[in-house]
């Protein structure tokens, strides 16, 4: 049916700090504090923490839409927000790995 593509953590990092003038390129850390102390710590925080706020704001959406419905969150990125979801869900780094794989199986196999 489809479903909804945002920005990620690294592409939200580089962006800060390319189309600001000052601000630095900050590396993840899932270690922050809701309100931040420094620029990386703010950083972190706004990024990280709005991620995972924004991911809890289209899962409500979804549920007020639709009664069954799964959410699967794909990329390496997710060890540092998923932790910071009111709701558990399905999170697999390697998920597109794996369904390109199997395409490639069923392609081979001649399915």
């Amino acid at each position: 049916m489809g479903g909804g593509i945002s920005p990620g953590m690294e592409m939200r990092l580089k962006s800060l700090q390319m189309f600001t003038a000052k601000l630095p390129l900050v590396k993840p850390d899932w270690n922050l504090p809701l309100v931040g102390y420094d620029t990386r710590t703010n950083i972190l925080s706004g990024v990280i923490l709005g991620m995972a706020k924004e991911i809890d704001g289209m899962i409500e959406a979804y549920e007020e839409k639709y009664s069954n419905f799964n959410v699967l969150l794909s990329g390496g990125d997710g060890q540092y927000f998923t932790r910071f979801l009111k709701k558990k869900i399905f999170a697999d780094p390697n998920l597109m790995f794996k369904g390109l794989n199997a395409i490639s199986e069923l392609n081979r196999l001649g399915h």
